[in-house]
């Protein structure tokens, strides 16, 4: 009898470890998309945050009076910001004639580096912002996540036949904000902005860029946030020319 107590007892202890093992929470189980920004690699080197210098050699691209820049801040990790939607648009301000461009990529990438999206573009006539906008053919981008972008240009090159491009490269990250996204939706177009900009979800300006633009005193205090009063003069001309490949 005491034999069998004795078998019971080891039983039941062997079950009660064996249970233990998988109440026990494990680093694995920590959820990786929280991931912050500075674990993707550092965009390059461009010398001191405010000076927008593009990567890359200018090739042949012309001297101009205003800056090749994203529509974006910039800080001390370079061009970053939030969208609250799964297919977001990308403004920059190009200074170039397209006689002076053979051709642009932008691509879009996941934090693995895996391509999520990838354009080959020209720009178009006239020099000012131009848009490139995620389709909803592609996967959207997923909460939480963030995602590398680069915008590059091919200058035409009387010296290299493969001249560099000039480019510059960011962050994009998709955010849950339903109170904010509720907010937008009766919010005046002032009241946006002031979202925009406290929220930091500059790639959802594109909403109202173009109405923003015909008004010179939300248009001033966008540039400002942004610190691109210089180009407040310059036009919208939209969405670059997808090349065919």
């Amino acid at each position: 009898m005491i034999v069998y107590f004795k078998n019971v007892l080891l039983i039941f202890l062997f079950v009660l470890v064996d249970i233990s093992i998988y109440m026990i929470p494990t680093q694995g189980q920590i959820n990786p998309s929280r991931q912050v920004a500075s674990d993707l690699p550092k965009p390059p080197d461009r010398g001191s945050p405010d000076d927008r210098k593009p990567a890359g050699t200018r090739g042949d691209c012309p001297a101009t009076s205003q800056p090749f820049t994203p529509l974006l801040p910039i800080s001390e990790s370079g061009f970053s910001g939030l969208t609250i939607t799964e297919y977001p648009t990308f403004w920059f301000y190009v200074p170039y004639q397209t006689s002076s461009v053979n051709s642009g990529k932008f691509v879009l990438e996941d934090r693995e580096g895996h391509l999520v999206y990838r354009l080959l573009f020209k720009l178009p006539k006239t020099p000012g912002f131009v848009s490139v906008t995620l389709p909803n053919t592609e996967k959207g981008l997923e909460l939480n996540q963030q995602y590398r972008w680069v915008f590059m240009l091919n200058c035409e090159s009387e010296q290299s036949s493969n001249p560099d491009p000039v480019l510059y490269e960011g962050v994009v990250q998709r955010v849950d904000m339903p109170a904010v996204a509720t907010q937008l939706q009766t919010a005046s177009l002032d009241e946006r902005i002031n979202l925009y900009i406290k929220h930091e979800i500059w790639y959802d300006i594109s909403t109202d860029l173009a109405e923003i633009r015909k008004l010179p005193n939300q248009w001033d205090k966008l540039l400002n946030a942004i610190d691109l009063p210089q180009l407040k003069g310059e036009p919208i001309v939209g969405s670059v020319e997808p090349i065919q490949k």
